[in-house]
């Protein structure tokens, strides 16, 4: 078993690169995603908090939960560690996902000029990208109007994966972005959810980038003695291209990502749910 296992492995393992190009970061967009049918182990409604980084071309759609929540343990660990610097006494690294096992771990890199989506799943600290054409979502503009924040949105429906959706867009932000999956408008979508409200995406907020917005405490990249390919640990936890855009402003594909379809994916996460340990045994070799 353990060989099929790491033969599968290996006839996914080639990191490849994509023809998309890295975008400037332009906004930020906050959303909150309600989701009724998912309830989570204490029996609440999943409530999340995401974020949309907005640039000219691209995209990307991610948990602001899990990134706030994993610089918070970054910063707790470094605490730890200098409170013991000088002790000689080694700093136990001690990794509990209980709070946030809960939160979203895909993300969705849409490139609007080439039409692409790439879906970023996460398997032990693994990235796989799961490219495919963008969907195309046959919206019905309305003439209906209202406004969030003071942003003059107008009204757009459409069915999309078996489902009406309601959409409000921003004619005057030129992206074509949204939430989750939902594109393709002539403006930003501020908000958006299915018919009955069962899955909602509501507008939070949204600001201008600006450089220096965001900085990493430390930066292994830029030490001296920085060797090419090193990277930092926090950027394995929230995903090298959430990494890219939250600190750097710059919206690409994640770096050592593996490339895979759908099928296949569900395929190596049913693996590594039936026996976690013997999973990753089997990708690294041991």
């Amino acid at each position: 078993m353990k060989i099929a296992l790491i033969t599968f492995l290996a006839f996914f393992s080639s990191t490849i690169a994509f023809a998309q190009k890295p975008d400037e970061l332009l906004a930020r967009v906050r959303y909150t995603y309600i989701n009724s049918n998912d309830t989570l182990k204490t029996g609440k409604v999943r409530n999340e908090n995401m974020l949309l980084f907005l640039g000219k071309n691209a995209s990307l759609y991610t948990s602001y939960d899990k990134l706030r929540h994993e610089i918070a343990e970054d910063q707790k660990f470094r605490a730890k560690a200098m409170s013991k610097a000088g002790s000689g006494q080694p700093v136990a690294i001690v990794m509990d996902n209980s709070g946030s096992e809960w939160m979203s771990t895909s993300s969705y890199l849409y490139f609007a000029k080439e039409n692409k989506l790439f879906t970023k799943e996460v398997i032990a600290l693994q990235s796989y990208l799961i490219e495919e054409q963008a969907p195309k979502i046959n919206w019905k503009i309305t003439r209906d109007t209202t406004s969030f924040s003071g942003l003059s949105c107008k009204k757009a429906v459409a069915n999309f994966e078996g489902k009406n959706w309601i959409a409000w867009y921003a004619p005057s932000l030129p992206f074509q972005s949204g939430p989750w999956k939902l594109s393709g408008l002539p403006g930003l979508i501020i908000d958006a959810y299915e018919e009955n409200k069962l899955i909602q995406f509501q507008f939070a907020g949204i600001e201008n980038a600006k450089e220096g917005d965001h900085q990493r405490v430390d930066d292994v990249t830029k030490r001296a003695d920085a060797r090419p390919g090193d990277y930092n640990a926090l950027d394995q936890l929230i995903g090298r291209d959430v990494g890219s855009a939250f600190f750097e402003n710059i919206i690409k594909l994640p770096v050592g990502a593996v490339k895979t379809d759908r099928e296949k994916f569900d395929k190596l996460k049913a693996a590594f749910l039936k026996d976690p340990r013997g999973f990753v045994r089997a990708r690294s070799g041991y």
